[in-house]
């Protein structure tokens, strides 16, 4: 059973609905991401990018594996703060290729956005979601008195 609870998650992660959305939209951009990276084609952008970073295209599969794998496995609320890790490292990663290989500090934005949307949505507190009804509860409660 807490195999299990750990794979698919609590039941409060299973009820909600925003969780999912946000788990959703972080599978569906890291899996279409992944599938450009399989593209073997010398003239294929993904194919460009990862020659001038140097280490090969080995490693544009690797990066290409990785997130579809993360991203399939962001999809359950038990795996998801999982599958954050390694997609975490591979935005970093991607951050410092853009800066240090590409020489365009500008291009670390949508690494850095995916990382931040990444983090929230693995790290999201369910509970947050009834934050504001309770303290407008608790504040009707004291009105009434």
């Amino acid at each position: 059973m807490r195999i299990a609870r750990f794979i698919v998650g609590t039941p409060r992660e299973l009820r909600d609905g925003l969780g999912w959305l946000l788990r959703l939209l972080v599978a569906v951009l890291f899996v279409l991401f992944s599938l450009g990276k399989f593209n073997a084609d010398p003239h294929g952008e993904w194919f460009r990018i990862f020659a001038r970073i140097g280490f090969g295209q080995w490693f544009r599969v690797a990066t290409g594996i990785i997130e579809l794998v993360g991203g399939l496995l962001f999809l359950l609320p038990g795996t998801a703060r999982l599958a954050a890790i390694p997609l975490g490292a591979t935005m970093v990663g991607a951050m410092i290729a853009d800066i240090a290989v590409m020489r365009n500090p500008i291009f670390i934005f949508i690494p850095a956005a995916l990382l931040a949307l990444v983090l929230i949505a693995a790290f999201r507190d369910p509970s947050l979601g009834d934050t504001i009804p309770n303290l407008q509860r608790r504040r009707a409660k004291l009105d009434r008195r």
